[in-house]
């Protein structure tokens, strides 16, 4: 049959009188679209229908063959059986004017579609309802196949379900979601593959389709249970089968498996809400539109600008500029939006209220399966406090600078003078010397105290400048420059770090220096490595333990002569290095300071 529902009749009769009679009566009577072929023959036509089926991958071109019995050479119920015999089962209607029951008898048997005898209009009326009865079914059958192939070509799981709550026929899909084979569902109810709620849900939906106000298909979610594993979401497709009047025969049903379809809308509900409650003010905007308007904004761009979404949907974003907008910033933003590309500018906008604030803007494109800009996303960050405070940074290390050069420099040179001048003193007067000594050791003191200064001024600013050390080497080229007495050194190590030289030969320094000053002039000082790191440990006093959390702080020191700035400086070049220095009590009662976070190996 072809799509077009025209068909195709063959008419098989000895008689041409009769090929003629009928062909004009069917013609008249059908409702359908016919063509009919007639052959005198039946040696012939049957040649022709082999033939046809042979060379054709849709089979017979034929919907229905009608045939007289008593032709010379072959009768029709041969003609019939040589048919089948070659696997051919188009309906086949036996119209014969030699009829019996016997022949009747035999037709019938072996599965005729219909057997008439010829006569007068009423016989041929009723040839014509039955080859009407055989055209519907075609196209009815060709209809089915038709939904039959899409819907397997889709691949979704069918079921049908008979009046009395079975299921009736469910296809190889749904046998292969549930985990059943499909044997095992024909037969038994949805509860097999269903909870009790799923069922109650279903009965609900399908009385809803039953009844007189409601509608003709119903699509709901519903969980179902397979064989094996946890439940898989499913969206149903449910309608009844058609009936007449009041016999309900049925429902049908197509389910989808929506289980990585939520898991989808899930994920984009928490984008969604990502973006909506970012701390960054997140804009969106459509270049396929005229201007390039945003299509979205979120919450911190709106509590940012101060416009609520509908002042600011459906305006390009320039509407943030002012007065005092660089236009040098501006154009490089528009020129990587005409190039596509992505890029970052830092901006002068104006809140509603008229306020400024400096806003650092970042763009990027998001293309479509082609390569195509379809979206820009724009990222705002209010800097203006950051800019605030950078610029308060720049100024106080203006003030430091200033203040060391005045320490290198309006100070070094006073006392170096007062030094001089001091050792002139000294050898001018042969009594009160002590005194002099005094202002010797003030003089020594404020010298250390402008280098720890200096130091922490100018020392813990810039880069790191890494290099690979050997902790052992650095440890004995710092106790060869402090003064050391009569105290002992032992080097517990071989580890290597990465550190900045001049800087950590500061830090071991002061740590080393310390040990000593505090230590006694015969401390023994011992330098070993922990698992992450390195300890300088000595055999003195040590420190007490609610004085610990005290050492580290600027100025603080137990020894009259020192500045109180030493370890103060580990702690700033240990930080430098993201290393951490703490404290503790050594082996032999003294004090240790462990560098950790040092790695190295």
């Amino acid at each position: 049959m072809s799509a077009t529902d025209t068909f195709r009749l063959l008419h098989v009769d000895d008689d041409p009188a009769i090929l003629d009679l009928t062909s004009a009566f069917l013609d008249r009577e059908l409702d359908w679209e016919v063509t009919t072929l007639t052959e005198p023959k039946p040696e012939v036509a049957l040649s022709r229908i082999v033939d046809d089926a042979e060379a054709s991958d849709a089979g017979v071109n034929v919907d229905c063959i009608i045939s007289d019995y008593d032709m010379p050479g072959m009768d029709g119920l041969a003609f019939f059986e040589a048919l089948r015999d070659h696997g051919i089962t188009t309906p086949f209607i036996l119209y014969t004017g030699k009829g019996s029951e016997e022949i009747a008898s035999q037709a019938l048997n072996a599965g005729v579609t219909g057997y008439f005898q010829k006569g007068g209009p009423d016989q041929q009326r009723r040839l014509a309802n039955r080859v009407e009865q055989v055209l519907e079914d075609r196209r009815t059958q060709a209809v089915a196949d038709r939904y039959s192939t899409v819907l397997e070509a889709l691949g979704y799981p069918i079921y049908v379900v008979d009046d009395d709550g079975q299921f009736e026929f469910v296809n190889e899909p749904l046998a292969e979601l549930t985990g059943y084979d499909r044997e095992t569902i024909i037969g038994s109810s949805p509860a097999l593959i269903k909870d009790e709620a799923a069922v109650e849900q279903a009965e609900s939906e399908l009385g809803r389709i039953l009844s007189s106000t409601g509608p003709n298909t119903t699509q709901f979610e519903v969980d179902i249970v397979p064989k094996e594993g946890e439940p898989i979401r499913c969206r149903d497709h449910m309608a009844a089968l058609p009936y007449d009047g009041e016999c309900f025969e049925g429902s049908v049903g197509i389910l989808r498996d929506i289980s990585t379809e939520r898991q989808r809308r899930r994920e984009l509900r928490y984008k969604t809400r990502a973006m909506d409650e970012a701390p960054t003010g997140i804009a969106m905007t459509d270049p396929s539109r005229a201007d390039n308007p945003m299509i979205y904004v979120n919450d911190a761009f709106v509590e940012m600008t101060g416009y609520d979404r509908e002042e600011a949907l459906d305006r390009n974003c320039r509407f943030l500029q002012g007065p005092e907008t660089r236009t040098e910033a501006v154009e490089r933003l528009s020129d990587a939006i005409e190039a596509g590309e992505s890029a970052t500018v830092t901006l002068r906008n104006y809140r509603k209220d008229g306020d400024p604030f400096w806003n650092r803007v970042s763009v990027a494109p998001l293309h479509d399966d082609d390569g195509e800009v379809a979206r820009w996303v724009g990222f705002q960050e209010d800097v203006t406090e950051r800019r605030r405070y950078r610029r308060r940074l720049e100024r106080q290390n203006e003030r430091l600078e200033r203040f060391a050069g005045v320490l290198s420099h309006d100070l070094r040179n006073p006392l170096t003078v007062a030094a001089g001048e001091l050792e002139l003193a000294r050898c001018a007067t042969e009594d009160g010397h002590e005194h002099l000594d005094a202002v010797a050791d003030a003089h020594d003191r404020m010298e250390a105290l402008i280098d720890d200064l200096l130091t922490l001024v100018r020392d813990t600013e810039g880069d790191i400048e890494w290099e690979r050390l050997s902790l052992s080497e650095m440890v004995e080229r710092c106790w060869a420059d402090i003064e050391t007495r009569s105290a002992t050194l032992r080097v517990e190590t071989d580890r290597t770090v990465s550190a900045e030289s001049r800087r950590f030969r500061r830090l071991l320094t002061n740590l080393l220096g310390n040990a000593v000053e505090h230590g006694g002039d015969e401390v023994v000082v011992t330098v070993g490595e922990t698992a992450d790191g390195f300890y300088v440990a000595d055999d003195g006093p040590g420190i007490p333990e609610d004085k610990r959390d005290d050492v580290f702080k600027a100025g603080y020191s137990t020894n009259a002569d020192g500045t109180g700035f030493g370890l103060e400086i580990v702690r700033e070049f240990a930080d430098i290095h993201d290393w951490t220095v703490d404290v503790t009590e050594s082996e032999a009662g003294g004090a240790r300071f462990d560098v950790q976070g040092v790695g190295g190996s």
